[in-house]
């Protein structure tokens, strides 16, 4: 049985930015060149997740990628004289997401290759600079009604309503 109320829409959540250049150009070009590899490893994370048990009829395995426009924002705290973000917002939903139960260990391994592709396109990390320019941000935003308050991730995101 699932821990979540069936009503409450499995939507998966994620936020990219980047301000810096990476291997693929600027930052439009980045972001623009992630969408595909961005929709393949979640697509396959998904598949790797075990389903809830269900008596239910198969649904056919589907998600649906809406992607925002991209857009741009000034950079909030960090370093000063930053070059401005170029910010895109992906939200991920279908049948097959469906399937699963958001879980704090799922959500984690996914926070783990969304660091890995960002290290793949350059971002360097400094514990020392919060908010720094970066060539690739990806932000877990949330995943369906899943809460987590970890270190590593805290769902939904704890800046999300700004």
């Amino acid at each position: 049985m699932s821990s979540l109320n069936s009503s409450i829409p499995c939507t998966l959540a994620v936020a990219l930015g980047a301000n810096l250049p990476s291997s693929e150009g600027p930052p439009a070009s980045t972001l623009i060149k992630i969408r595909p590899i961005l929709e393949k490893l979640i697509y396959e994370w998904v598949k790797s997740l075990p389903e809830e048990e269900n008596e239910e009829k198969k649904t056919e395995d589907t998600l649906f990628w809406n992607w925002s426009p991209l857009f741009e924002t000034e950079p909030v705290g960090g370093p000063p004289n930053q070059p401005p973000f170029i910010n895109a917002v992906l939200l991920v939903e279908g049948e097959q997401l469906k399937k699963v139960t958001p879980s704090e260990p799922a959500a984690l391994n996914l926070l783990d290759r969304f660091l890995y592709l960002e290290k793949e396109f350059g971002r360097k990390r400094n514990s020392s600079t919060r908010w720094g320019p970066r060539s690739l941000d990806i932000d877990f935003l949330w995943w369906g009604a899943l809460h987590i308050k970890k270190d590593a991730l805290i769902l939904p995101h704890p800046r999300l309503i700004e």
